[in-house]
């Protein structure tokens, strides 16, 4: 269901107004070839009926569970084989109407995709925004941060948490030769509910959208109304490509990546072209560095049959920053500058980073020191199924199970393969332990969990691309539809699609430009009952995990949208509908 089509239902807080619906379903609908899978949370009999009326499946004495992560007494349905149509699902004195198509994520697959591309740091004309347009913003001029960190007086001090205080011993990465003069860094995206625009999570997105691209093309469809559109080249690219060619520009002169590019605080809730503060590239970090460089070792592979020019640029780009990095070989996390108060993207270890670049440059050269360095740091990691922006072991293993295949050797190859095949069991585990089917633990719903489904998800489809077995497909579609509304919330988490959908997302475009509906094709993080702040707690009190959420523009802590929770969406919903597209 698109936006404007009608009114969506609003969010509901657990526990006021009325009642949820017994029959909780993928709100966007089913398609024919692959599970149909509804969660009811009460015992007893429910009928399936076809659009004349008729019975097509009887569920009798239907008995419920509790599910530990919602609290609720749920039972799974699989509907069974059903042509396209429409049907309704009744029981315990309630309907809920089904629908089945041959194609019914390629419109919230479209949407995500562009949900980008109102991301731009940039001009969005009317033409292709409609009424999410805005003038050009951020056209101001970057410094380089230079200073350094004031003493911190005592009473300050008092009131800093042991954890930051430690981290504040950390030192600050060391200039590197004369200040450059100020300049304009143009384009990327936005990289959350804020205007700032990180390096690491840029690069993780890149890479999440161009392996979707690489594996699942007809997955992605060519016509987003972009800029860009028409020129030759899959739009999925066009887009991709605007944050690439602001990450190049984010190479300091001795190849190392500047971390970030933000102003010193988070700005109010006004449009982007409003926050006039003055921006600051940010020290350098190891970690966005190496993601820097393996996502534009895989830029120059992608682009190569459409520019090859632009790609010898993101290779040559790549192979600066790597020599930077086996230059500094020490491992050293980024600190933020004390007065820096914008995102900070932290991380202890860059192994992972390491690995994962030295993966890509093997399959972009095939030059052995890359492969020998990538076999060095695969010993060291463990977290290969994992795909966020703190732990990106499982990006290199896309690289190598899917680009380098038999080129990578017995450990890149035979024994990855292996360890990633058993790990990704766990992710099946998860599933089958939750009433709902989401890939979530239920002591695990953190800031941003819906990166938790999802990346489980892609774990789950990486399984059944390399064996074939349908469990993990079916578990990882269950992602899709929890995302879409399976759920213990009963809300669709992408705006613009669902009956009932997140509509107060934390965005500050959103909240400031006077339109009731929210920016479509961005997702919310979703419940979260770790980290959260304090009137969170206060308000929803002792709620089980999995409806830790409010649909509130104040609660960024469940409610914020972000690029890299996109991405990996897309890349699940790209795969399934890719699957509908295959059997048309």
């Amino acid at each position: 269901m698109m936006e404007n089509e009608k009114k969506p239902l609003r969010w509901q807080e657990p526990g006021k107004g009325e009642p949820l619906p017994v029959i909780r379903v993928n709100q966007l609908g089913y398609a024919p070839n692959l599970p149909k899978k509804v969660v009811v949370t009460a015992a007893g009999d429910y009928v399936l009926t076809d659009a004349n009326g008729a019975e097509v499946k009887h569920f009798p004495k239907v008995e419920t569970k509790e599910d530990v992560a919602s609290g609720d007494s749920v039972a799974m349905l699989e509907l069974g084989e059903l042509q396209p149509g429409k049907y309704t699902l009744t029981g315990c004195g309630e309907s809920r109407a089904i629908e089945v198509t041959e194609r019914p994520w390629q419109a919230v697959t479209d949407a995500l995709i562009k949900g980008l591309y109102y991301q731009r740091c940039d001009e969005l004309l009317e033409e292709h925004a409609g009424v999410y347009k805005h003038p050009a913003c951020h056209t101001g001029l970057a410094e380089e941060w230079r200073k350094p960190d004031p003493p911190i007086p005592e009473d300050v001090r008092a009131q800093i948490p042991a954890h930051f205080l430690k981290m504040l011993e950390i030192p600050l990465e060391e200039p590197y030769g004369e200040a450059p003069a100020p300049r304009r860094l143009k384009g990327g995206w936005h990289d959350a509910g804020d205007y700032g625009k990180y390096v690491g999570p840029g690069a993780v997105t890149v890479a999440h959208l161009l392996y979707a691209w690489k594996l699942f093309p007809q997955g992605c469809s060519d016509d987003l109304n972009i800029p860009e559109t028409g020129n030759g080249v899959p739009d999925i690219l066009n887009e991709t490509r605007f944050e690439l060619e602001w990450m190049l520009q984010m190479q300091r002169g001795d190849g190392a990546f500047y971390h970030k590019l933000t102003s010193d605080h988070f700005p109010p809730f006004i449009m982007p072209e409003d926050d006039t503060q003055q921006e600051y590239l940010s020290p350098i970090s190891r970690t966005a560095t190496a993601d820097a460089v393996a996502a534009l070792a895989l830029a120059s592979r992608v682009y190569r049959p459409y520019d090859a020019e632009f790609a010898d640029r993101c290779l040559s780009t790549a192979l600066f920053g790597w020599k930077w990095l086996t230059e500094h070989p020490e491992r050293r996390p980024y600190r933020n500058p004390f007065e820096l108060q914008s995102g900070f993207y932290g991380d202890g270890e860059d192994h992972d980073e390491r690995f994962w670049a030295a993966c890509e440059l093997y399959a972009a050269t095939g030059e052995t020191a890359y492969r020998e360095a990538a076999e060095g740091f695969y010993r060291e990691v463990r977290k290969l199924t994992q795909f966020g922006w703190a732990e990106v072991s499982g990006l290199g293993a896309l690289c190598c199970l899917f680009d380098l295949k038999e080129n990578g050797g017995e450990l890149l190859y035979d024994d990855l393969k292996q360890a990633f095949l058993r790990r990704s069991e766990w992710a099946l585990l998860v599933v089958k332990a939750s009433g709902y089917g989401t890939a979530i633990p239920a002591n695990d719903y953190v800031w941003g969990s819906i990166l938790t489904s999802m990346s489980n998800a892609m774990a789950m489809i990486m399984n059944t691309l390399l064996t074939g077995r349908e469990d993990m497909r079916d578990a990882a579609l269950l992602q899709l539809d929890y995302a879409l509304g399976l759920n213990a919330m009963d809300i669709s988490f992408v705006t613009g699609y669902g009956e009932r959908q997140v509509m107060f997302p934390h965005h500050r475009p959103s909240e400031a430009d006077g339109i009731e509906a929210p920016v479509p094709g961005l997702i919310s993080g979703g419940p979260n009952n770790k980290m959260n702040y304090s009137t969170v707690k206060n308000r929803l009190g002792d709620i089980p995990a999995a409806k830790s959420f409010i649909d509130e523009t104040d609660f960024a802590d469940m409610n914020e949208i972000a690029i890299y929770w996109n991405s990996p969406t897309i890349f699940t919903a790209a795969y399934f509908h890719s699957l509908c597209v295959k059997n048309d």
